[in-house]
């Protein structure tokens, strides 16, 4: 996928973390862009809350991570959950 001559790649990653009394589940979104790394880790069900950091991110013009780079991310994330949602359903 062509992005300003740059390779652009992003994945998910899911790891049981464990406080005190509860496991929670710790999900994290990477993007490769170029030679810059963007890693974003975040509790399942706090996804409103890291796509406001995208959006924080990509209105910032110092910020080379963009609103493209926030679609990508949101619709990995989106696909995540919708696999999610079929898994419970079957």
């Amino acid at each position: 996928m062509p992005y300003s001559g740059a390779a652009v790649m992003c994945w998910l990653k899911e790891v049981a973390a464990t406080g005190k009394d509860t496991m929670s589940v710790i999900r994290q979104l990477s993007l490769v862009k170029g030679e810059e790394r963007f890693v974003f880790r975040y509790e399942a069900g706090h996804e409103s809350d890291i796509i406001d950091s995208f959006a924080g991110m990509a209105a910032n013009d110092e910020s080379s991570f963009d609103w493209f780079d926030a679609a990508v991310l949101s619709y990995q994330m989106g696909r995540r959950l919708e696999t999610e949602l079929d898994q419970i359903a079957s």
